[in-house]
C-alpha cells in the first residue's frame, strides 16, 4: 500500500509521539538523556537535603566545563575514527608553555594563550602526522606521546608546581564568576559545544570527519582529503585540551607536574556516556555535553551521598560499561523497528504525518 493512502488516514497522536520516541531512541544522545535523568533522581533520593542545590549545580557544572571541552575534541576524533590518549598530557604541558611564557617572558595573558593553543594544535599534528604516515593505530601513536609529552612535563617543572601572578580581568574572563555563581569556563564550554555541533552538522569538514569514521577507503574512493582530515582532527582534539589548560592556569595560577593526568581516559569515558561509537563514524557532541554533566554528577553526587571515594571509579566504569551495551541493543533493535505502523522507513510521506499531527495538537491546546 502507498505512502498516498496512508496519509489519507491522519495518524493518531499516540502513533505521531511513538515514532517521534522512536526517532529520539535513534539518536546519539539518548543514553546520556537517560543517565542524567536517573542520577538525578538517584542522589536527590540519596541526598535530598543536599544534591537538588543550586550550589550542587555549580559544582557539577565546574567539573564538566573542563573535562567537557576536553571530550569535546575526543568526540570528533571518535567520530573519525581514531583515539588520543595524549589530551592530558597536552593539556599539562601547553599549561606550563602558559605560564612560563606569562612569568619569564612578560606575555601578557592573551598572547600566551594563544601561543599555547598554537602549540597543542602543534602537538596534535605530530600524532596525526605518524598516524597517516606510518600507518599506525592511532591508541599506539598516542599512548607513546603521552609518555613522551608527560616526561617533559616532568623535566622541565622539576616535578614541583610553578605558580604566576594572574590578572584579574584574565582571571575573570576564562574561570571567573558567570551568572549566580556559575564560573565562566562553563560559558566556554557551552559555545565550544555549539560550534563542535555546527561543525559536525553543517560544515564539509563535518561531513569528511564522519565518512572517514564510517568507512575510511569509501571515503578515500569518494575524494575526500583522509589523511589531511585526520590531522585536522588531531589538531583540533589537542588545541581543545590547551583551551582547558588555560582556564585551569587562569584558575589556579599554577601549573604542575601531574596537571591534566587521567583527563585521557575520562574523556573517553565522557564521550562513550555521550553516546559515540568506538568504532567511529556516529556520535554527538551534545551528547558528550550530556555526558561531561554525568561525569560532574558522580562525582559530587556520591561526595555529598557520603560515599567512599573509591566507588566514584567504580561507578563511573559500571556506567561507561552499561552505556555502551545499552546503546548498541538500543541502536540495532529501534534501527529494525517499523515507523509509523506502515509507513516507509525515512520517507518524506511520514515526515509531512508527523508534522501534521505535530501542528494538529499545537492548534487544539493553543
Amino acid at each position: 500500500m502507498s505512502d498516498e493512502v496512508h496519509l489519507a488516514h491522519a495518524p493518531t497522536r499516540s502513533i505521531a509521539c511513538a515514532e517521534a520516541f522512536r526517532r529520539f531512541m535513534l539518536r546519539p544522545e539518548a543514553t546520556s538523556v537517560a543517565a542524567v535523568v536517573i542520577l538525578f533522581i538517584l542522589f536527590s533520593l540519596l541526598a535530598p537535603q543536599l544534591f537538588p542545590t543550586k550550589i550542587t549545580y555549580i559544582s557539577i557544572m565546574a567539573i564538566a566545563a573542563e573535562l567537557g571541552i576536553v571530550s569535546i575534541g575526543a568526540t570528533l576524533l571518535m567520530i573519525c575514527g581514531h583515539f588520543d590518549l595524549s589530551v592530558g598530557a597536552v593539556l599539562g604541558l601547553t599549561s606550563y608553555v602558559c605560564v612560563v611564557l606569562m612569568r619569564d617572558y612578560g606575555f601578557d595573558p592573551v598572547s600566551a594563550s594563544a601561543v599555547a593553543i598554537a602549540a597543542g594544535a602543534a602537538l596534535g599534528a605530530v600524532n596525526g602526522y605518524m598516524v597517516v604516515r606510518f600507518r599506525i593505530h592511532s591508541f599506539v601513536v598516542t599512548l607513546g606521546t603521552m609518555l613522551i609529552w608527560r616526561g617533559v612535563l616532568i623535566a622541565l617543572t622539576g616535578g614541583f608546581p610553578m605558580t604566576v601572578e594572574i590578572p584579574a580581568s584574565f582571571r575573570a574572563t576564562m574561570a571567573g564568576p558567570l551568572i549566580s555563581d556559575f564560573r565562566m569556563s562553563m560559558l566556554w564550554f557551552l559555545l565550544i559545544g555549539f560550534s563542535g555541533t555546527l561543525l559536525l552538522s553543517r560544515t564539509k569538514l563535518g561531513n569528511w570527519i564522519q565518512a572517514r569514521g564510517q568507512n575510511e577507503n569509501a571515503a578515500r574512493n569518494l575524494g575526500v582529503p583522509v589523511d589531511r582530515v585526520t590531522i585536522i582532527v588531531f589538531m583540533i582534539c589537542s588545541a581543545l585540551a590547551a583551551i582547558a589548560g588555560i582556564i585551569q592556569v587562569a584558575r589556579f595560577g599554577s601549573v604542575d607536574a601531574l596537571r591534566g593526568e587521567g583527563f585521557e581516559l575520562q574523556a573517553v569515558a565522557v564521550t562513550v556516556i555521550g553516546g559515540t561509537l568506538l568504532s567511529g563514524g556516529y556520535g554527538s557532541v551534545i551528547g558528550t555535553i550530556l555526558g561531561a554533566v554525568t561525569f560532574g554528577m558522580i562525582q559530587v553526587g556520591l561526595v555529598l551521598a557520603g560515599a567512599p571515594g573509591h566507588l566514584f571509579k567504580t561507578l563511573t566504569g559500571m556506567i561507561v560499561v552499561g552505556a555502551v551495551i545499552l546503546n548498541t541493543s538500543i541502536s540495532k533493535r529501534m534501527s529494525k523497528s517499523r515507523p509509523l505502523s506502515g509507513y516507509r522507513r525515512d520517507s518524506s510521506t511520514a515526515d509531512a504525518a508527523i508534522n501534521a499531527q505535530t501542528a494538529i495538537s499545537k492548534n487544539t491546546n493553543g
